[in-house]
């Protein structure tokens, strides 16, 4: 064939194939296109609908509703809808199968989706998915109104309103109306964020995001080069209320174990913005000054994990505590935590703590690591190194030296532990000095040596604590103290007088928690009150359940002189008289039994506004018999009368005790005003027969709470106003003692004492005079 028919076929051809390629690269571009995505998406258990592919020859592919939703249950759940996807593609790349960008842009429009995972060992996409997904990464993007929800367990990621360009050759920019992230570690909301942007080699840089007051993220950058090895890497550095944070977090989810890798460090800290920007109620202050952290290897696979920490906070201060320096620094590997130092510096008081714990391998057995440790500590301001530790200010002060080792080896504790103190005060009560040697081992806690002293009173015991089971506790006790005055600050009130001291001394021998205890009170002037006490009291008891506790207590008191008598309580009661008896119980304080007696000789009362009665003096004598007391006499004066009765206590649950009292002389209510309480109870002389007799006086109430109530019964058989009574009507009233300053009395009569009746002693004294 002569050249020139041969130069003319061979342009026809390429002008026909051209042609061709002009007729049906668009047919074939989006139905390869969609053939494609259909073959790729069912690999990854997906599903893909497109509504429409426009592929014009040498023009970006435009794709209209596009939607990928996940169809496997077991499986990482996926679901994005976008209206729009344009794709500029680099044909010569992807048919000659060169390396770099495939796509030369990519834009989407209105994209929404949820992408989620509540178990972690779903399954997820595979290897060569991801590798698609690395190979599908554009030269230039650009993403508007985006709408995201990531969730992985417990962490949600939500973006709303989010805009993205991002490009090789330019900066780009991002927006976001509002971005919420929430775990149980976090929960904050960003809005209005707006920041630019770079894309260089398949990594996203963010720079100059201001995500709250004090909060800026200079930069954050997501490497996505690795993205088909299934491995990404993020970086940032931030701008955090004064101070700056660094941190590299890399994250590699083909290797089960060494798949997390973390590195950070922060510097000056405020933690005064920090508080003020989470908003927290209670305001901390002070600076974390430095910090460095690292940490390698995956949580289900703690054996392989390792880790560091170093932390220094300066000036802490919250509420009324402060602390000028805390040190911490410590270090995992091969399920050892090596704690090189816990450093606290407040003012003149230091506490160190160093040592090593070992962990097993089972994740139940974490709480209870091997550890061993020393700790030392010189504690110069007692009531300021409590207070830091949640204590009241005021219950505690003065000097404490620690020093001892602990270790803990299969839940079983050992160590020793020396305490010297001295100047102290611990819970309000003054101590001289404090010595104790505590040695542990295993589940048992030994007290080798307790000693406290206070001026001349002294407390010395020995004995030994279980750790475990029912925390039994046995050993002996010794206390004296000059004066008992001293520890009953609670009771007594101030008298304007110096008190004769009452010395004590106790005795105690404790086995399983039962206490075997014995003491004498010298009371001045007058024979010792002996004591013994039998009881159970566990570690945990509450007061509910030791009044249900069984035991045995007799006091014995053969004769206390009032008069002579320290004033133990305030307002004070009896300013003379002979106070003696003998008191056996038994069983339990709520229910007990009680054998014995007291009798009051010439007891003289002092007549102040908070006495509950009027009297001047009163003698009585009362026997206990199991769950009942009889008041065999109480012989009263008052100014103008004698008051002569006898009762009846019930106490069989004392709770609700029980007190009835009868006059052996008439008794008339003269209460003429109506009252909501009675706060005194006053006698008066009266001639005035018509009044209500009451017949009985009735006092109900629990002995270890209130309110008491008093009942007037009026005697039924004593005619009123010329009618009888039959039905004994009664008046109740509830009794409010110390509730103010307005007396609400109840007023009760009698008949006046006879003439030629001597008068009571100290009136004829004072007529003497």
């Amino acid at each position: 064939m002569p050249l020139k028919n041969r130069l003319f076929l061979f342009t026809f051809l390429v002008l026909l194939a051209a042609l061709l390629a002009i007729v049906f690269a668009p047919v074939a571009v989006s139905n390869g296109l969609r053939l494609w995505v259909w073959w790729k998406s069912r690999q990854e258990g997906l599903a893909v609908s497109i509504d429409k592919i426009d592929a014009p020859f040498l023009q970006p592919v435009l794709i209209r509703n596009f939607h990928v939703k996940s169809v496997r249950a077991d499986a990482l759940q996926i679901d994005l809808t976008a209206t729009q996807v344009q794709l500029d593609l680099n044909f010569s790349r992807i048919l000659l199968h060169r390396r770099g960008h495939a796509i030369r842009n990519l834009s989407i429009e209105d994209l929404h989706g949820e992408i989620r995972r509540e178990n972690p060992n779903v399954r997820g996409i595979t290897k060569s998915g991801w590798g698609t997904l690395q190979r599908l990464f554009p030269q230039k993007c650009s993403l508007h109104s985006s709408e995201m929800r990531v969730q992985d367990g417990p962490t949600l990621i939500l973006l709303r309103n989010g805009t993205l360009s991002a490009s090789e050759i330019e900066a780009g920019r991002f927006s976001a109306g509002e971005l919420m992230i929430a775990s149980p570690w976090l929960r904050q909301t960003f809005s209005q964020l707006r920041g630019a942007t770079r894309w260089d080699t398949n990594r996203l840089t963010l720079a100059g995001l201001t995500l709250a007051r004090g909060l800026d993220l200079e930069s954050v950058s997501l490497d996505f080069s690795r993205l088909g090895s299934q491995r990404v890497r993020l970086e940032f550095d931030a701008d955090v209320f004064g101070g700056k944070i660094r941190g590299n977090i890399a994250h590699e989810w083909h290797s089960p174990r060494y798949n997390w890798k973390v590195a950070g460090a922060a510097t000056d800290i405020s933690l005064t913005q920090t508080s003020e920007a989470i908003g927290l109620t209670d305001r901390f202050g002070g600076l974390i000054r430095a910090s460095n952290f690292t940490f390698r290897g995956n949580l289900a696979h703690p054996a392989d994990v390792t880790a560091s920490l170093w932390t220094e906070v300066t000036g802490l201060t919250w509420r009324n505590r402060t602390a000028e320096a805390i040190m911490l620094g410590a270090s995992l590997y091969n399920q050892q935590i090596q704690l090189q130092q816990l450093y606290i510096k407040q003012k003149t008081n230091q506490l160190t703590l160093s040592g090593q714990a070992s962990f097993s391998s089972k994740s139940s057995d974490w709480l209870s690591p091997d550890f061993r440790g020393d700790i030392a500590a010189t504690i110069n301001n007692l009531d300021d190194f409590t207070t830091l530790f949640g204590a009241k200010s005021g219950e505690f002060a003065g000097k404490l030296f620690v020093e001892g080792a602990l270790n803990t080896q299969a839940r079983q504790l050992g160590g020793n532990l020396t305490v010297e103190g001295a100047a102290l005060t611990l819970f309000k009560t003054a101590i001289d000095s404090l010595s104790a040697k505590l040695k542990l081992q295993g589940t048992e806690l030994a007290i080798e040596q307790l000693n406290l002293k206070r001026k001349n009173d002294s407390l010395t015991a020995e004995g030994k604590i279980e750790m475990s089971g029912e925390h039994n506790y046995s050993g002996t006790l010794d206390t004296r103290a000059d004066n008992l005055l001293d520890y009953l600050s609670g009771f007594r009130g101030s008298t304007g007088k110096s008190d004769s001291p009452i010395p004590v001394d106790v005795q105690a021998t404790i086995t399983s928690s039962k206490w075997d205890a014995r003491g004498v009170i010298r009371v001045p002037d007058a024979s010792p009150i002996s004591f013994t006490a039998n009881f159970p009291l566990r570690i945990g008891t509450d007061w509910s359940a030791f009044q249900l506790s069984p035991l045995n207590v007799t006091v014995d008191f053969p004769s206390i002189f009032l008069g002579k008598a320290p004033r133990l309580f305030h307002p004070q009661i009896f300013q003379d008289g002979i106070l003696s008896g003998n008191i056996s119980l038994s069983e339990t304080l709520q229910h007990p039994r009680i054998l014995g007696d007291v009798q009051l000789v010439n007891g003289k009362l002092f007549a102040s506004s908070g006495a509950l009665f009027n009297l001047a003096e009163a003698s009585s004598r009362i026997v206990f018999e199991g769950d009942r007391a009889w008041v065999e006499f109480f012989n009263a004066t008052t100014k103008d009368v004698d008051v002569l009765v006898r009762g009846e206590i019930d106490f069989k649950d004392t709770s609700d005790i029980t007190i009835r009292i009868t006059g052996a002389t008439p008794i008339f209510d003269l209460t003429s005003h109506l009252i909501d309480c009675v706060n005194k109870i006053e006698i008066a002389s009266t001639a005035f027969h018509l009044a209500p007799v009451v017949g009985e006086l009735e006092f109900r109430g629990g002995l270890f709470q209130s309110p008491w109530t008093i009942s007037l019964k009026e005697d039924s058989s004593t005619p009123l106003f010329g009618v009888s009574n039959p039905a004994g009507l009664a008046r109740n009233f509830p009794l409010c003692l110390g509730t103010g300053p307005e007396e609400k009395t109840l007023l009760l009569g009698t008949l006046p004492r006879p003439e030629g009746v001597p008068e009571a002693p100290q009136k004829r004294q004072k007529k003497r005079r």
